[in-house]
């Protein structure tokens, strides 16, 4: 878990132990009892959830097949909230290009320079905090993808003896 989710994790629980009101953290609804107290202990966290969130938890534990905790509505607010469904690829891969491919170029680099046990899922965490509508990042092959308005604009990395090369696909609506 990095340092971004730690610190919110943690300012979260000292809300909770002010007795303040707030929404779950987990699903992001105001279905919170008053008393903290009264509402689902995570299994996952060190703070109370809503019971609906309690009992999602309790089934998820027992198929072994947890939320993560970056997909918990506390942390999913901590993104950029930008939307590229709107336009059309072409003009997406503009904006893109000048604000987050160099980014995401260090980020591959960096993921290339690991040894293979390293936790992919911290690079696609830190690739949503610092991306404005990145769908979906994948480490195999390296590769990010947007929703546009004509379909899909998939950015893929590849490493070669020159440096890191970057391409681009617009896969159209079917």
């Amino acid at each position: 878990m990095n340092a971004t989710i730690q610190q919110t994790l943690q300012d979260l629980k000292a809300r909770q132990n002010k007795h303040e009101h707030m929404i779950c953290p987990r699903c992001g609804h105001d279905t919170m009892d008053v008393m903290v107290t009264r509402n689902a202990l995570s299994r996952y966290a060190d703070l109370h959830i809503c019971s609906d969130c309690g009992i999602a938890e309790a089934m998820l534990d027992m198929m072994r097949n947890p939320l993560p905790i970056d997909q918990w509505a506390c942390i999913r607010r901590l993104r950029p909230q930008f939307d590229f469904k709107a336009l059309p690829g072409s003009v997406a891969y503009e904006r893109l290009r000048k604000d987050q491919v160099p980014y995401l170029t260090r980020l591959f680099e960096m993921w290339n320079a690991q040894p293979e046990c390293t936790d992919f899922d911290e690079y696609r965490f830190e690739a949503h905090l610092n991306c404005g509508g990145l769908e979906a990042l994948w480490s195999q092959p390296f590769r990010a993808s947007y929703k546009v308005a004509d379909g899909e604009l998939v950015i893929r990395f590849r490493a070669t003896d020159t440096g890191t090369e970057v391409a681009i696909d617009i896969i159209p609506k079917p």
